[in-house]
């Protein structure tokens, strides 16, 4: 027991001394320091440091190219399937599968158009037989005062295939006949300017002669039309076309044609011989940028007996002058439009020189209005002693481009002072594609 108190005193006294010894280390710091690497190794471990950025650098520039090699790729392929996709035929849509060939015919079918053309001529000029009335040299009279369907006329125009163009004009006048106005073929896409036609057609003799009447500018034809190629110059044939080099004008078209089948009138449309050339060469100028002028030349030869014995020449001489404001057409034209003939006729006791011309002009009001004034004269091929001259001023409203009514006075004075006066109101209508066009 006492040992054990004398340790126990024993620690009590070295415990102060252990604690300041304690505390006199930890105030100067001094604690042992790991001992740093030579030179050598640090030199060693920065050129692994080095080598280790390198091969990272290496390594996403490897990553980039291929990323880019990856959407070069892409865009290859994409390019490749969209040409294999225009290179591959057209196939019709599952919506637009048919199950029998019916409905792809009608993609065959041609243009289909009707144009009516009615007319109310009410004259002072009695005639017991409207439609069929002529004078005594044949040439057609309407008068009286009566309402009739001209002509119903159908349209059919088709593409035949990338060379040929057909097209067919059907008419039904009030009289219920149906005959054919014109059925021809055209060639087109030809080289040198070249355009050909066979077929039934109105020839190209002066400007009016080829219009249908319901596309006329006026509800009749002119009178010298009318005296020297009743109905119209018109025939089975050939024709060409060709846009000529510029000559001494800006545009030179010539058209070159041989009909078989004459009017009737200045040339037999029976016989042996019934043949008859046209040619028509037209020189196109351009005044200014709202005006233009046309200047053209026509000619015509043919036989006027059965026999083919005497022959007719007509050559004529057409002008027109029209100004079409740019940017205003649809509100603003002016035409201004001549036609002269000059007949020589052989005969079995005399050859007769006769002549006849129209002038016209048409000034558009606004959209749908439209006035005009015509003066004709004429003289019969047959005799130029008779003759006959004509005014008519008339009126044209467009209700649209389907439909328009026109409203014309006409007044003739023949040569033995016969007069006649008419009032003429006339209402065309289209159906279709074709709508007004002349021709």
């Amino acid at each position: 027991m006492r040992s054990r108190m004398l340790g126990f005193l024993f620690v009590l006294l070295i415990w102060p001394g252990v604690m300041a010894a304690q505390d006199s280390g930890g105030k100067t710091g001094a604690v042992e320091q790991p001992p740093l690497a030579n030179a050598k190794e640090q030199d060693e471990i920065q050129r692994k440091i080095a080598a280790m950025e390198a091969r990272i650098k290496m390594l996403e520039q490897e990553k980039q190219q291929a990323e880019q090699q990856t959407e070069l790729e892409k865009l290859r392929q994409e390019a490749a399937q969209a040409a294999a996709e225009e290179a591959r035929p057209a196939t019709v849509s599952a919506s637009k599968a048919f199950t029998s060939g019916e409905r792809q015919q009608q993609s065959l079918n041609p243009n289909i158009s009707v144009t009516g053309d009615f007319l109310g001529y009410f004259s002072d000029l009695e005639v017991e037989e409207h439609e069929h009335a002529a004078d005594e040299h044949g040439h057609g009279v309407i008068g009286g005062k009566q309402f009739m369907l001209r002509e119903a006329e159908f349209h059919l125009v088709s593409n035949l295939d990338p060379y040929t163009r057909a097209k067919f004009f059907l008419g039904v006048p009030g009289g219920g006949t149906l005959h054919i106005g014109e059925a021809y073929m055209e060639f087109v896409n030809l080289p040198a300017n070249l355009g050909l036609k066979i077929g039934k057609y109105r020839t190209q003799f002066g400007v009016l002669n080829r219009w249908h009447a319901h596309g006329l500018p006026q509800v009749d034809r002119p009178l010298v039309l009318t005296q020297f190629l009743g109905e119209g110059l018109s025939g089975f044939g050939i024709a060409s076309n060709v846009l000529l080099p510029r000559l001494w004008s800006h545009v030179n078209e010539l058209d070159v044609e041989v009909i078989y089948g004459g009017d009737g009138i200045s040339f037999t449309n029976a016989g042996s011989k019934p043949w008859v050339a046209v040619g028509h060469l037209k020189n196109y100028y351009d005044l200014t940028t709202n005006t233009y002028l046309e200047l053209g030349f026509s000619g015509a030869y043919g036989h006027n007996d059965l026999e083919a014995e005497l022959q007719t020449i007509l050559v004529a001489v057409d002008l027109t002058y029209k100004w079409v404001p740019a940017g205003r057409s649809k509100y603003r034209t002016f035409e201004f439009r001549n036609e002269l003939i000059f007949s020589r006729r052989e005969g079995l006791l005399q050859d007769v020189n006769s002549m006849g011309f129209y002038s016209y002009v048409e000034n558009k009001l606004n959209a749908r209005w439209w006035a005009g004034l015509r003066f004709d004269y004429a003289q019969l091929p047959e005799s130029n002693d008779e003759h006959a001259w004509g005014l008519s001023p008339h009126l044209t409203f467009w209700q649209s481009e389907f439909v328009f009514m026109r409203l014309q006075f006409s007044h003739v004075k023949r040569h033995d002072g016969d007069r006649e006066n008419a009032l003429l109101l006339q209402s065309v209508w289209s159906m279709g594609p074709h709508k007004h066009e002349a021709y």
